[in-house]
């Protein structure tokens, strides 16, 4: 575009008539360029841009003016002159495409605005990895992650060698419970631990047990020479981070529930300063008076979480002589913070404090179990008549100077009743416990209270609290059937089917044509292997309910476990003409067709199930089966099953989970087994086509385990804990659980673990030809797993794309040949990763009938690379893989893939 001092009166009349046109401000801008006026022309630029919207025309003319700019501006930061260098280029980014050098420059100004967001947002459209600016933002990312705490424990120690771990170790599982109860998998707490002098090796053993624990944030700090409880905690207070404060002696121990309960409380409650917890007092738990009980649960620190602004508006603990050594510094200093500020208590019993030789709790017990006063007490203490002294100056202290406190919680049950009430309607389940347990604390012998509280745990898998709740509307109304009816829901949930059933003839005593408790009873026989009885009282609830496919569905599957295939059929066919879409019933009338000896007529079904509930495991293992038969004919024959005392049973394997859980399951059930001397027995499913396995099936029925005692057992006899849950082992036991906990127990057998999933006969030939091409597209393999299909809902959220795609952009230029594979259930999502050219299944084999998800399975077992999605598929694959030396998976607190390890990790996040 060329310009004349006429054409360039022209335009300048032309906006002296129409000040909207758009082309005459561009001309002018040209002009002004050339004339050295490189501001004045970006500004004209940008209005032109603004007025004719054609941002490419502008990029093309603004090539030679916006270098300067750019230059200038970073000149400007570097001068302090940050609001001017933002004046030149913050319009542009109006018009000119967020890339190269323009999107660096932008996001350096926004880095040094403390606008971080904006900042990494340009810093990636620039895609200039190395840069300084790239540096920066990882070091704020770290520094975030690394000091971005919800609290800080604070553990003073004065010769406490022999209990300072047990009390780090209370704090680790009490962080790690809060992560898997909120699903904050990153949520972090900060830990204090105040050395007062203390002549022993318990600071040796808190920084060994520290370096152990590299991914627990602690501190260790230290008093040159005793100065007491008071002072020692508030130097840990003073040192701490996060917006908490909890205060733990160094021989008590938190249990696992403290920091999830008291960090749920007081973020539902902006208006309380404090809460407090139940206490376990050690061996005189079950004899303390109530009296003893509220006065000690009222002033000790230990049960304790309290804002840290409220710690330091009352001045900490008191230091002063009297209180030295440690005498009613805790009474007073929970009298300061009661009189300034509204608290909360939660009735549940999170911390144990324990009785050793001269402590309080061993002074004190035979008066606190109703004896005459203790010695202490009795005589006349000037000391304690000072501490009274200063305890009052304070409080008046506190009460002339400090601010007015939060307004006191309500003390009536009903209100707090009501207000659980409100935030259960409002879907925000966790706080609503927190109110309806201090309703029922309130008012212990209130039915409705305990009835919600059993409802929204329940509701939140909290099985404990809500057993304790529905058992407490069962002993307050004795004659409630259906108080019953939900215990027994409960305990069927859990597993524990003899409890479940003992509720049940209970509710049905009360009730006795209750179709809700015939229905659960027979479910329950059938599942404890009482087929015959199962069938009976399902009969009487069909009479009751004769229009409940549900019904009819159970009905099939008690027919079927008792040998009666046409039976089973007829009932599976009345309950899929009552309800066309219930998944049990298409699933019953499948595993009839398959007793039947009809497969042909069975595999429809299986995939009508399928599209029913895709994330039901029955219908995905019954439908893989059945291909599997048919393409490869019977799976090896089973060995002989063990004598009776010898045998572990899993009638559930191939039912809960897919086949990533399968494998899992399996694997954990079988190196249980062989530690133990054990046969495992289990069902028809796909991994005896694909490995080769030939484990016997189930024999007869055997007593089932709750899933939890099951998971808890076998883990930590995996472990390497000597006494497990209950001290026996499980020998003549049907056992459930999915084992989607940490996989540290499973470290020491790795090698044993995958020794179970190496490919049998049938399959090695078509994995050995799979591994052949893909290592022949490239020299370095990087998977990726994309679940999308059943995913998107509770712990099964999905993670974007552009995740998987910068972390690509990171790792991609420095590999060896790299090729990409893509392992998903929606191919729709290849198109996101098309620069990489990826590779998908359909590339790479013909999928095996009934098993088309191994070739993604495999090539996740063969990588070098893997990015995992939050899935056990995945996850197990990464188990499995022998020569990965990156995996990673998405987090939800970085909003980024990360590093993890498949032996030591949750399996979900």
């Amino acid at each position: 575009m060329t310009d004349d001092p006429g054409s360039v009166k022209t335009h300048r009349r032309t906006l002296a008539e129409d000040p909207a046109e758009a082309v005459s401000w561009q001309h002018l801008a040209v002009e002004s360029y050339r004339a050295g006026k490189g501001r004045h022309a970006l500004s004209l630029f940008v209005r032109a841009a603004r007025l004719h919207g054609d941002g490419a025309v502008l990029e093309r003319q603004i090539e030679g003016v916006i270098t300067p700019a750019l230059n200038q501006a970073l000149t400007l930061m570097q001068n302090g002159q940050v609001d001017q260098a933002a004046a030149i280029i913050e319009p542009l980014a109006e018009v000119i495409a967020l890339r190269g050098d323009f999107a660096h420059v932008l996001g350096v100004l926004r880095l040094v605005q403390g606008r971080d967001d904006e900042a990494a947002r340009f810093h990636a459209a620039s895609r200039m990895e190395d840069s300084g600016l790239g540096v920066a933002l990882a070091g704020i990312a770290r520094h975030r992650a690394d000091y971005d705490f919800i609290g800080t424990v604070v553990i003073p120690v004065y010769r406490m060698e022999d209990t300072i771990e047990r009390a780090l170790d209370s704090v680790l599982a009490a962080v790690r419970y809060h992560r898997a109860a909120s699903g904050d998998a990153g949520a972090k707490v900060h830990v204090c631990v105040v050395d007062d002098a203390s002549p022993d090796d318990t600071v040796s053993r808190a920084l060994r047990w520290a370096r152990a624990h590299p991914e627990q944030s602690v501190a260790v700090i230290a008093n040159n020479r005793n100065r007491g409880a008071g002072r020692t905690r508030n130097a840990g207070a003073a040192a701490a981070q996060g917006r908490y404060l909890w205060f733990l002696d160094a021989d008590d121990h938190y249990l696992e529930r403290h920091l999830f309960l008291t960090i749920q409380t007081l973020d539902a409650a902006p208006n309380a300063g404090f809460v407090r917890t139940g206490m376990v007092f050690d061996a005189i738990d079950a004899d303390i008076t109530q009296d003893w009980r509220q006065a000690s649960e009222n002033c000790y620190p230990g049960n304790l979480c309290v804002r840290r602004d409220c710690h330091d508006r009352i001045g900490g603990f008191p230091e002063e002589a009297p209180f030295h050594p440690a005498v009613a510094d805790d009474v007073a200093y929970s009298r300061a913070l009661h009189s300034r500020f509204g608290g909360l208590k939660i009735s549940e019993k999170t911390v144990h404090y324990t009785m050793r030789p001269g402590n309080a709790l061993e002074r004190q017990r035979v008066e606190m179990t109703g004896g005459p006063p203790s010695a202490e007490r009795q005589r006349p203490d000037s000391r304690f008549l000072a501490i009274e002294l200063l305890t009052q100056r304070r409080l008046y202290r506190l009460a002339a100077d400090g601010p007015p406190k939060p307004p006191s919680p309500p003390t009536d049950a009903a209100v707090w009743l009501e207000k659980g009430r409100e935030l259960i309607r409002g879907q925000q389940p966790e706080p609503a416990i927190a109110v309806l347990v201090r309703a029922a604390a309130l008012d212990p012998a209130n039915a409705t209270v305990w009835f919600e509280l059993g409802l929204a745990a329940n509701g939140l898998n909290r099985d404990a609290l809500a057993l304790r709740g529905f058992q407490a509307v069962a002993s307050l109304h004795p004659d409630a059937g259906a108080a019953r009816f939900n215990l027994a829901s409960l305990r069927f949930e859990q597993g524990a089917l003899d409890a479940a059933a003992r509720h049940l003839w209970e509710a049905l005593a009360l009730r006795p044509e209750h179709a809700g408790s015939l229905f659960l009873l027979g479910r329950t026989e059938r599942r404890r292997g009482q087929a015959a009885i199962a069938q009976g009282i399902l009969r009487r609830a069909a009479r009751v309910e004769p229009e409940l496919g549900e019904i009819r569905a159970e009905r099939a599957e008690a027919a079927l476990a008792h040998g009666h295939a046409v039976e089973a059929m007829e009932h599976a066919l009345h309950a899929l003409a009552l309800a066309p879409a219930l998944f049990d019933g298409h699933t019953a009338l499948a595993g009839a067709l398959e007793a039947l000896g009809r497969p042909d007529a069975a595999l429809p079904v299986w995939e009508r199930a399928i599209r029913c509930n895709p994330g039901r495991g029955e219908a995905f293992t019954g439908r893989a089966v059945n291909r599997l038969i048919r393409r490869f004919g019977p799976p090896p024959v089973p060995a002989p099953r063990a004598e009776t005392g010898r045998r572990l049973v899993s009638t559930s394997l191939g039912w809960h989970g897919r086949f990533g859980n399968q494998l899992l399951q399996y694997g954990v059930l079988r190196l249980y087994a062989a530690q133990h001397g054990l046969t495992l027995e289990v069902p028809h499913w796909p991994g005896r086509h694909l490995y080769g396995l030939d484990d016997p099936l189930p024999g007869p029925a055997l007593p089932r385990l709750p899933e939890r005692e099951v998971e808890a057992s076998v883990m930590a006899s995996l472990g390497g804990v000597r006494r497990v849950a209950g001290g026996e082992v499980l020998a003549d036991r049907d056992v459930t659980a999915y084992f989607c906990g940490d996989t540290g127990f499973l470290a020491p057998h790795r090698d044993a673990f995958r020794g179970f999933f190496t490919p049998g006969p049938h399959i090695r030939p078509w994995t050995d030809a799979l591994t052949a091409r893909l290592r022949a597209a490239g020299r370095t393999v990087v998977a990726l797993h994309i679940r999308r299909g059943d995913f998107g809902w509770g712990p099964f959220w999905m993670a974007p794309e552009s995740w998987y795609l910068h972390w690509l952009d990171a790792v991609w230029p420095g590999l060896d040949q790299p090729v990409l594979y893509v392992a998903t259930d929606d191919p729709r999502c290849l198109s996101s990763f098309a620069a990489y050219r990826p590779l998908a299944a359909k590339d790479l084999a013909e999928p095996i009938p009934g098993a088309e998800f191994l070739t993604d399975f495999h090539v996740l077992c063969e990588a070098d690379l893997v990015a995992v999605s939050n899935s056990s598929f995945s996850f197990v694959a990464t188990m499995l893989n022998r020569r990965a030396r990156s995996v990673v998976r998405p987090d939800k607190s970085r909003q980024a893939l990360l590093p993890y390890d498949p032996w030591s990790s949750p399996v979900l996040l």
